[in-house]
């Protein structure tokens, strides 16, 4: 399903945190950065009198420094089609002691392509109400913008599925998020993806085997065995008629097909299979089940 893309500047701060594109906020982790702990000590004493005197210490104080953290959560595994968008849902969090923006990459060991979207329809679906993720800081990689500490926010990551893959690949795309304050300091989580496409296997066979003369009746059979992990849809049989033979009318055969006849080598087909039959093409009504799915179909022809 291919959805509008959209682009949109990321706002300032305030906005993010009243909660666009899904930004919220858990329990802040640490002392914020910039804040100053003083401490002073005081000397209570009598003189030689009995008189209560106090002298105060030297005030010293503590600036505390900024510190960066990143979470990227969770791992997700799933399976997937060729040419299937497989989407998951990562929230990434600003652990630190002060506001930094998390920028996000991501790497597909099968080099299938990635793209991040900001989850700001129905959280962990994909659906119209989600926008690419932006660039908020111009550095070339996405974020979400600015987190104060210990705001998250929630992203999809949609891995891209060729075509062309075939069944039992297994795609591990890591993502992962870098501070910007302290490039240093990354998270990363893994999305396992693993393909279940349908293998068939055709054979097809011709009895009676063997050295035949003219007029004998040869039965030609194919049988198709889906032995990969998804289903096969959409099946169609395409056989054509053997030079030196003749179809017999009425022989064409297959449980569950639509047979159709062409009279005109291949270029147009009907239903009906009055003489001259060309080729025969059937159409299977229902998918080949993954893990062993099959079927038959067969026609006949006399040698000329």
């Amino acid at each position: 399903m291919k959805l509008f893309r959209i682009r949109m500047p990321f706002l300032a701060t305030a906005l993010l945190m009243a909660g666009l594109f899904s930004i919220q906020h858990a329990t802040a982790v640490g002392t914020p950065s910039g804040i100053v702990i003083s401490n002073q000590a005081t000397v209570d004493f009598t003189d030689a009198n009995g008189n209560a005197l106090q002298v105060l210490s030297n005030i010293v104080t503590t600036t505390v420094s900024q510190v960066a953290g990143v979470i990227v959560d969770p791992d997700n595994s799933s399976t997937g089609v060729p040419g299937d968008l497989v989407y998951y849902a990562h929230r990434v969090t600003n652990t630190g002691n002060n506001a930094d923006t998390i920028n996000l990459s991501a790497v597909s060991s099968q080099g299938w392509a990635v793209q991040f979207w900001a989850d700001a329809g129905v959280i962990g679906v994909f659906d119209a109400g989600d926008v690419l993720l932006g660039d908020s800081d111009g550095d070339g990689s996405p974020d979400p913008g600015v987190l104060i500490a210990d705001a998250f926010f929630d992203i999809l990551v949609e891995v891209t599925v060729p075509g062309a893959t075939v069944d039992g690949t297994v795609d591990t795309t890591t993502v992962t998020g870098t501070s910007l304050f302290d490039p240093l300091v990354t998270e990363s989580a893994v999305n396992t993806t693993t393909i279940a496409a349908p293998t068939l296997a055709v054979v097809k066979s011709v009895a009676p085997a063997g050295n035949q003369p003219p007029a004998t009746t040869l039965t030609y059979t194919v049988l198709m065995t889906n032995n990969g992990t998804g289903a096969a849809t959409a099946v169609v049989v395409n056989d054509p008629i053997p030079a030196n033979t003749t179809y017999v009318t009425g022989s064409a055969a297959g449980a569950g097909t639509t047979i159709e006849y062409s009279h005109d080598g291949g270029g147009s087909y009907d239903a009906s299979d009055a003489a001259p039959v060309t080729h025969i093409r059937w159409t299977l009504a229902a998918a080949l089940a993954a893990g062993g799915g099959s079927a038959t179909v067969s026609f006949q022809v006399i040698i000329n």
